[in-house]
């Protein structure tokens, strides 16, 4: 069993070195050769509830992401799991390409939407899970803390030709779901994962362009009523677009934000930490595809795209 973990930021390091310190081979795949190195130097701690675990340099596996179809080549693995964020999806998806032809288990963790589509047309033979965690996690010298136990929902990407093919008619049988459990995360696998997505997408989507315009962390949005206000316009307004989708959540989600704001309180949103580096966001992914959902209902989404662009309009000339 060989674990290839695209992507070593916070997550990416907490889920490869927690499957790691379980027992399994993990390869981390970074950005650069830089990154990749100082795994290699200095090792992986993971600190959790006050106690470190150390998981020592000799057995860190860690290479560039220009590398990953040579090596995989050479030795492919049994799981990959992608961490990279969604403006990373088309280099990760073009250093994939001669890949193409083998079946490859892949496992998608990207905020938003859009990126599943990409990585099928460009892997058509893989088999895609998509993946949805409240994990939270910050990265520190040397390491990562998580910042609370979450839950981690798997659920198949599955088209007509793929159900056809299913022999045992049902999606239980997904061996990350064991895995991820054996490394200490609270893993279930979902037959309704498209429900999860889409309540994520609207979290995230009444949370993140707001901290970031703001530059404040998520629990600081509760501070006021104006804040709050924006919240729920924001949220009425996606709500009223899902109806028209016929995209139903079953509850009434507006709660759910109001604790994920308060769970994760000193929290830095990825969207904020983005923006703070100078980094193209996950807007496009995010508010972007609430607009989209819109035009082909028929609606307008005039404060999401209002959000849209003003994310987009802090992004420093030439980043791409």
């Amino acid at each position: 069993m060989v674990i290839d973990v695209v992507g070593a930021g916070s997550l990416g390091l907490l889920y490869g070195g927690k499957l790691q310190a379980a027992g399994y081979p993990v390869r981390f795949w970074t950005r650069t050769s830089e990154q990749a190195e100082k795994l290699r130097m200095y090792g992986l701690d993971i600190i959790e509830q006050g106690a470190k675990l150390k998981l020592l340099p000799e057995y860190i596996q860690a290479y560039p992401i220009s590398e990953l179809s040579a090596r995989w080549h050479h030795q492919p693995g049994d799981w990959l799991i992608l961490m990279v964020k969604q403006t990373s999806i088309d280099d990760v998806v073009h250093t994939m390409k001669t890949m193409k032809n083998h079946i490859i288990n892949i496992a998608c963790f990207q905020n938003g939407m859009g990126h599943i589509e990409k990585i099928q047309a460009a892997m058509p033979l893989s088999r895609l899970y998509r993946a949805v965690t409240t994990e939270g996690a910050k990265r520190v010298e040397n390491g990562v803390i998580r910042a609370g136990e979450g839950e981690t929902w798997l659920g198949r990407d599955v088209h007509p030709s793929a159900l056809e093919e299913d022999t045992k008619g049902n999606l239980k049988d997904i061996s990350l779901e064991a895995l991820l459990q054996q490394a200490g995360f609270n893993c279930t696998v979902s037959n309704q994962i498209d429900k999860l997505i889409y309540r994520k997408l609207l979290i995230n989507a009444v949370i993140n362009p707001l901290t970031a315009i703001w530059r404040i962390t998520n629990g600081e949005l509760l501070q006021n009523e104006q804040r709050i206000t924006v919240m729920r316009q924001l949220y009425d307004e996606a709500a009223a677009i899902y109806k028209a989708n016929e995209i139903i959540l079953d509850i009434d989600m507006w709660e759910d934000v109001l604790s994920i704001c308060r769970s994760t309180a000193t929290n830095t949103s990825s969207m904020l930490a983005d923006v703070m580096h100078g980094r193209r966001t996950e807007v496009e992914s995010i508010s972007g595809q609430i607009v989209s959902m819109a035009h082909r209902s028929g609606l307008t989404a005039p404060l999401h795209e209002t959000m849209l662009h003003l994310i987009e309009g802090i992004r420093p000339e030439g980043v791409s």
